[in-house]
């Protein structure tokens, strides 16, 4: 029976209850529920302990009249019976509800009281910063999500074909076979921002933005067509479902051409000029 305090913590692990779930309903502190657990009960004071203790069992499921007669077992007490002992219950009573209408907001002892203030102005400061993340995300600022939390990326300005003859020097080309006929599907996947401009048949271009951790498709089409990134870093692409790996992972802009007789991609890989 010393160790009824143990069962209770193996029950509450058994029904997969966390301590923490157990304080937002109960609005007890959750070091004053470890302290039950522990078998520490000197740290909860007297007028609190058997309150606490009920609500905590009642949370896991417990016998929390049995809980109660343990304690009273363990710490060596015993309560005093009355010749008349249904006042005594209706004091009782009155006394628990007062102190549940309460919801325990008011903790016991100076350091409970400090606990509840800090907590409360986190809680403020936390609503701000969810309500200023919103702003962010709904305003297209291009953040994305990293392990520190979300970072504001540089935005960048899609690339035109006058742009790449203006401001870059081509370095480098290529000719790639493709195993695939039209009508052409491209799907981009980008782990990093990007921005690129789609040339499609004799439809106006297409400019925008791709942001980090987006999918897009672009629109099919059989007739010769030009893409052109602003980088390929962190960028996959695919035609009609077959990934074109060579054109990944360049930091200068790419411009791609794709022709349908035969069935081919121009890979041209652009650099700053000097």
């Amino acid at each position: 029976m010393a160790q009824f305090y143990k069962e209770l913590k193996e029950l509450r692990e058994t029904r997969k209850i966390a301590l923490e779930e157990i304080s937002e309903r109960t609005k007890i502190n959750v070091q004053y529920l470890k302290a039950i657990e522990d078998g520490q009960f000197d740290e909860i004071e007297t007028p609190y302990l058997r309150l606490f203790l009920r609500a905590y069992a009642d949370e896991i499921g417990g016998d929390s009249q049995r809980a109660l007669e343990q304690l009273d077992s363990f710490m060596g007490t015993k309560r005093t019976k009355l010749i008349h002992p249904l006042p005594q219950i209706e004091e009782e009573t009155n006394e628990e509800n007062e102190l549940e209408n309460r919801n325990l907001q008011f903790l016991p002892g100076k350091k409970l009281r400090q606990d509840y203030i800090i907590g409360l102005v986190f809680s403020i400061i936390l609503i701000f910063v969810i309500l200023i993340f919103q702003k962010i995300f709904n305003e297209e600022s291009k953040a994305i999500v990293t392990e520190n939390g979300p970072v504001l990326q540089r935005i960048l300005k899609p690339i035109s074909s006058q742009d790449l003859q203006k401001d870059y020097l081509m370095d480098q080309s290529s000719e790639e076979l493709l195993s695939v006929s039209p009508p052409y599907f491209i799907k981009l996947k980008t782990l990093q921002q990007t921005a690129y401009t789609f040339l499609n048949d004799t439809l106006p271009p297409v400019s925008d933005i791709l942001n980090a951790n987006q999918e897009l498709d672009l629109d099919a089409f059989i007739k010769s067509s030009e893409l052109i990134f602003t980088s390929t870093e962190g960028l996959s692409l695919f035609i009609n479902a077959n990934e074109i790996k060579q054109v990944s992972e360049y930091k200068y802009p790419i411009r791609l051409v794709m022709r349908p007789k035969p069935p081919s991609m121009a890979i041209q890989y652009y650099k700053p000029l000097p």
